[in-house]
């Protein structure tokens, strides 16, 4: 049954996104990553995801105007945004946009699995 569920992850770090990809995977998920927002939305990603993890910073759509699209076009698909950034609004800016959870790099494993289950209804 896990192996149905799609994660989408979405962040222009290649070493992160592969990091998060293997981490989805080794839960049974299946997972793909892509390097923008802009190779993600125009993929058939989307409308396939269960959840979506992406980054805020990243060239081009950035993390938040990702989540407010995704919630536009997919509201069922719930967001959870990443960022390395210290800035104390992100996060207020992140939930605002859609996001079900923000979490700060680096990534406490434990927690993101516990959120990804959280929001998945496992």
């Amino acid at each position: 049954m896990a192996a149905e569920i799609m994660i989408g992850i979405v962040d222009d770090d290649r070493s992160m996104r592969t990091q998060l990809v293997r981490l989805v995977r080794s839960m049974g998920y299946n997972a793909r990553g892509f390097a923008s927002a802009e190779e993600f939305m125009d993929s058939d990603a989307p409308g396939k995801c269960s959840c979506l993890l992406t980054d805020v910073q990243m060239p081009g759509i950035s993390g938040i105007e990702l989540t407010k699209s995704m919630t536009v076009k997919y509201a069922e698909v719930p967001v959870i945004v990443l960022t390395a950034r210290s800035d104390p609004m992100l996060e207020d800016r992140a939930l605002a946009s859609g996001a079900v959870c923000f979490l700060r790099k680096p990534i406490d494993t434990d927690l993101l699995v516990a959120k990804l289950a959280q929001v998945l209804g496992f």
